[in-house]
């Protein structure tokens, strides 16, 4: 796991699964819900997504950082948050300027300065 950080006192958490297959969502879950707990955050809701991105799951996630109803997305990787390097760019935008930390057990804080670092591991760019 990259995520390293001191116990937080950011307190509401989101945790965010998203995978083809059902086995993977609970491992998923199970995963992030203990990174969680050992960094004392306090998750609110835990939002299970199988399939692509778009759905009114992942809809009544950005309505609620719309409204800054939590502090901290937990994903287990970047690429929950999108299929392409651009969707994942807007999405991490969007919840940033929101007030929204992600944070990937993968891949640390996602932000602006992370991303390409990220983009380069998880992602084989076509030239």
């Amino acid at each position: 796991m990259k995520v390293q950080s001191e116990k937080n006192t950011e307190t509401r958490t989101i945790v965010y699964c998203r995978s083809d297959a059902r086995d993977d969502l609970q491992r998923q879950k199970e995963k992030i819900l203990s990174y969680a707990k050992a960094q004392g955050y306090t998750v609110t809701e835990t939002f299970l997504e199988s399939g692509t991105m778009g759905s009114l799951t992942y809809h009544s996630l950005r309505l609620r950082a719309k409204y800054r109803e939590f502090d901290i997305l937990l994903v287990a990787e970047l690429e929950v948050l999108g299929n392409s390097p651009i969707e994942i760019t807007h999405e991490i935008n969007y919840l940033a300027e929101n007030g929204i930390k992600v944070l990937s057990l993968k891949d640390g804080e996602l932000n602006g300065e992370t991303l390409p670092d990220a983009f380069r591991k998880n992602f084989r760019l076509v030239k």
